[in-house]
């Protein structure tokens, strides 16, 4: 009998991956990465976890797909469930709960075990493509949605305690955010903030837990073809997620007229969202996003470029990943590859039609 088109591991979920519409590129992003990770358990291969350590350093440790999925990935239990609403954050926000890009439950049960931000991103970036290949990056672009997700991850550790976060904040909190809407409002008290939050990261070192996937995928330098070793996975906990704008952020402006740059706003929208967690047991991630918008517009939330990214994931799986591009046959199955259906770009058809020069 003739297989379908299918994803290693996926056997059920809110996707038909049978269908042509399962194939688009916002869909293959989040589905791939799931079945890339399955995979990776089955060949036993665990992604490199990315995790804060003691004075502000970032820990290279293991995490498996069983760890990160709650359940084996080929467990007949288990269901993937894409771009889902992350409810048992529910009770932190105001607003829906963040929706995640990858969120697992056992479909036997009804629970919900865990939720990722999935980012697939390329090796090297446009800043690091001219470098020798140890100092290869890979730029991450992080979206609003994923600060409101960061600000329930944390905002869960004090769920239960949330008393424990007057500490950090003070006796009645840290004032309402209508003054603190201007970059010269704001400024002078970026120091204090970035400490506060230091210090509630330095504190929770023990609970942090995983929340961003970010699988890498290997080209030779520029080129669009893969590199022999081209597949691996990196997942960041949620603490270790802090460090790509809290280290761009450390720098107090003395000017008290110089603009908010777009880390440093991540860090004052995620730290008034926790001040409200503590004062009243929830927050308003969209009133925060609109009103501490400092004339940055809303687009993303940050990017940090490839050279950035390489002193943090700098490893042997970031120079030479484990998976090769003999393997993808092992992940799309079926044809599956036959119904991907990438974005048409001019520079792209240029770039690859050599006989037009």
């Amino acid at each position: 009998m003739e297989q379908k088109p299918a994803l290693f591991g996926i056997k059920h979920s809110n996707r038909d991956i049978s269908k042509p519409d399962s194939w688009g590129k916002n869909k293959f992003n989040s589905t791939f990465p799931a079945a890339l990770i399955a995979y990776m358990d089955s060949v036993g291969k665990s992604p490199v976890y990315l995790k804060m350590g003691a004075n502000n350093s970032i820990e290279h440790k293991y995490i498996s797909g069983e760890e990160l999925f709650v359940l084996n990935p080929l467990d007949e239990s288990l269901y993937y469930s894409f771009e889902s609403s992350f409810t048992p954050f529910q009770t932190l926000t105001l607003n829906n709960p963040p929706s995640v890009d990858l969120m697992l439950m056992n479909h036997k049960t009804s629970e919900i075990l865990a939720g990722y931000e999935v980012k697939l991103t390329t090796l090297p970036d446009e800043s690091t493509h001219n470098l020798s290949e140890e100092k290869y990056g890979s730029e991450i672009v992080i979206r609003m949605p994923s600060i409101h997700f960061l600000a329930c991850s944390l905002a869960s550790i004090y769920k239960e305690n949330r008393k424990d976060l007057k500490k950090y904040f003070g006796q009645n909190g840290f004032g309402n955010i209508a003054s603190y809407t201007e970059a010269a409002q704001v400024n002078p008290k970026i120091g204090e903030i970035w400490s506060i939050m230091n210090n509630l990261i330095t504190d929770n070192l023990d609970k942090q837990k995983p929340a961003i996937i970010q699988p890498i995928w290997k080209t030779l330098g520029k080129r669009p073809v893969l590199a022999d070793n081209c597949l691996d996975v990196f997942v960041w906990s949620d603490l270790a997620f802090t460090k790509l704008f809290m280290t761009e952020s450390a720098t107090v402006p003395l000017d008290p007229t110089v603009p908010v740059n777009r880390p440093t706003r991540a860090l004052i929208q995620l730290f008034f969202m926790l001040n409200e967690f503590y004062i009243r047991g929830n927050f308003d991630s969209k009133d925060i996003f609109q009103k501490l918008t400092y004339t940055v517009k809303n687009d993303k939330a940050f990017s940090v470029s490839g050279r950035k990214t390489n002193v943090l994931m700098n490893c042997e799986e970031l120079v030479r990943p484990r998976i090769t591009k003999q393997e993808i046959k092992n992940i799309i199955l079926g044809g599956g590859q036959m119904l991907l259906s990438p974005e048409r770009r001019f520079d792209a058809v240029l770039a690859n039609s050599a006989d037009l020069f």
